[in-house]
C-alpha cells in the first residue's frame, strides 16, 4: 500500500511539474516561420528586421512614424516594427490550430526555455523580456513587444 501511495504521489508530482510546459511543436507555418526569422531572431533591437523581411518578400515599407510598416506583393504577410521596442508580422486567417503553439515553441528555442502552454506570456529572450502574443482577429498577428 505505501509503495502504491509513493508511486501516485511521484505520478501527481510529475503531472504538476509539467502544468506550465507542453513539447516543442514543430514549425510548418510560412507566417510562424517569417515571425521566427523577422522578430525572434531580430530581437532585442529588431534592428535588422526590415532586412529579413525582405527575404520573406515583404518590399514595401513605410515609415509611419511611430513604426515601419511594410507587405509583401499580395498584401497576404505584414509587418509592424518599432525599433527596440516591438515586432509585429501579420497575415491571413488560417484554419490551424497549432499556430499558437508553432509560435511559443519557436519562441522557447530563441528563449532557450520550455515551451509554454498559452499565450499571451513574458519571455526573456536575447537577455531582455517580452511579451508574445497571438491574435486571431481579422486575421492572424503575431506580436513581440517590450513591457514598459
Amino acid at each position: 500500500m505505501k509503495k502504491l501511495a509513493l508511486l501516485v504521489s511521484c505520478s501527481l508530482l510529475g503531472a504538476c511539474a509539467n502544468l506550465g510546459s507542453q513539447p516543442p511543436v514543430p514549425v510548418t507555418s510560412p507566417l510562424v516561420q517569417a515571425f521566427r526569422d523577422i522578430c525572434l531572431q531580430t530581437a532585442p533591437s529588431f534592428a535588422e528586421a526590415h532586412r529579413v523581411a525582405r527575404q520573406h518578400g515583404i518590399t514595401e515599407m513605410t515609415d509611419m512614424g511611430f513604426a515601419t510598416v511594410g507587405f509583401n506583393a499580395d498584401k497576404s504577410l505584414g509587418i509592424q516594427v518599432k525599433v527596440s521596442h516591438e515586432c509585429v508580422v501579420t497575415g491571413e486567417s488560417q484554419q490551424d490550430d497549432t499556430l499558437t503553439s508553432q509560435m511559443l515553441s519557436a519562441a522557447a528555442v530563441n528563449a532557450g526555455t520550455t515551451v509554454p502552454r498559452k499565450a499571451p506570456v513574458k519571455m526573456v529572450i536575447a537577455g531582455q523580456r517580452f511579451i508574445l502574443m497571438h491574435d486571431r482577429q481579422d486575421g492572424e498577428a503575431f506580436v513581440m513587444l517590450k513591457p514598459d
